[in-house]
């Protein structure tokens, strides 16, 4: 999928006004966790106007990542082993294979836990994406 190049800012609607910006440092916050830190080498298009902006795919993918990791240490400190599910339990409730488990965790379409080394789904999240799926039985 190729990126949209912006001329013109779409927030402020000032004309000319993307510029690309690469190796940017951001600081994240989410609510209910410690702060994560900083993340570098990130890139996007930016408006010299008004500041808003759009990160890159790639940028996007790498935050992603970033967080679900931070939110799944975490996790593993305050949820307990009853509350997980294992990941052929997921696949099999979603659908999906076990490889599509793990890659839903690590982008953080689906809340996970390390236990020993391993990403657990939560088995509440599990619950919850199979009902929006329409897939609650299995």
């Amino acid at each position: 999928m190729r990126e949209k190049k912006w001329v013109d800012c779409p927030i402020c609607g000032s004309k000319n006004s993307m510029k690309a910006r690469r190796g940017i440092t951001e600081h994240f916050e989410i609510a209910g966790y410690p702060a994560p830190g900083k993340l570098i080498g990130l890139s996007g298009q930016f408006c010299s106007v008004c500041g808003d902006g759009f990160w890159s795919l790639a940028s996007e993918r790498k935050i992603a990542r970033y967080l679900a990791h931070h939110m799944a240490e975490h996790d593993s400190k305050r949820i307990v082993a009853a509350d997980l599910a294992s990941v052929r339990e997921t696949a099999t409730r979603l659908r999906v294979t076990a490889q599509g488990v793990h890659k839903m965790m690590e982008t953080g379409r689906l809340r996970s836990v390390f236990v020993a080394g391993k990403r657990l789904p939560i088995r509440a999240d599990v619950l919850k994406k199979a009902k929006q799926r329409g897939r609650a039985t299995a």
